[in-house]
């Protein structure tokens, strides 16, 4: 489901558990344990896949982590379109969040929010050092199959031949960065 083959995700742990857990303690309103829960999947993940970035963007939502749930929010819609099993509630959170960040940015309390969520949410890494990137999985190239089953191929919008620097690696988990201009 997560894009792990069953020996490899023996060897990471299998982040697929920690997610399954992270979406059952979302659905019990537990947000916080759910996004420690998505943050340790995160870091162990080998392939970043449409249905984690839905249910982190949710919880993220559900934090009143706005800008953070507007980015994963849109990643899933970049992965899946409208034609997502998802699409249709995504859609309804994105539209909520981007009222919600409107709001919000005039009291000021998103940027305490992103402030405190900057800190938290980054991994050790040297600026020179390269990480895969987990949208593409170190291919630079997205695939998935449109209605018809023929495989559509787009360059991925984050990485450079398919690595991150450890800056842009730790923007993309907080949700803060942004795609790169074709």
């Amino acid at each position: 489901m997560f894009g792990l083959s069953q020996g490899n995700a023996q060897q990471t742990a299998d982040p697929r558990r920690h997610i399954d857990s992270a979406v059952y303690f979302m659905d019990l309103g537990q947000y916080s344990k759910a996004d420690d829960l998505f943050m340790t999947a995160l870091e162990k993940i080998d392939v970043l896949s449409a249905d984690f970035c839905f249910f982190f963007g949710k919880n993220s939502f559900y934090l009143n982590k706005y800008a953070q749930s507007i980015d994963w929010l849109n990643k899933y819609l970049e992965l899946k379109g409208s034609r997502g099993q998802y699409s249709r509630e995504t859609l309804d959170l994105l539209e909520k969040a981007e009222e919600a960040f409107r709001n919000n940015r005039s009291t000021g309390s998103v940027a305490d929010v992103n402030a405190k969520f900057f800190y938290l949410n980054t991994i050790n890494c040297d600026e020179k050092d390269h990480i895969v990137c987990p949208v593409c999985k170190g291919d630079d190239v997205i695939t998935r199959r449109d209605q018809f089953g023929e495989i559509l191929y787009k360059t991925c919008p984050y990485s450079t031949n398919g690595v991150l620097t450890c800056v842009e690696f730790n923007l993309l988990i907080q949700g803060n960065l942004k795609p790169k201009k074709n």
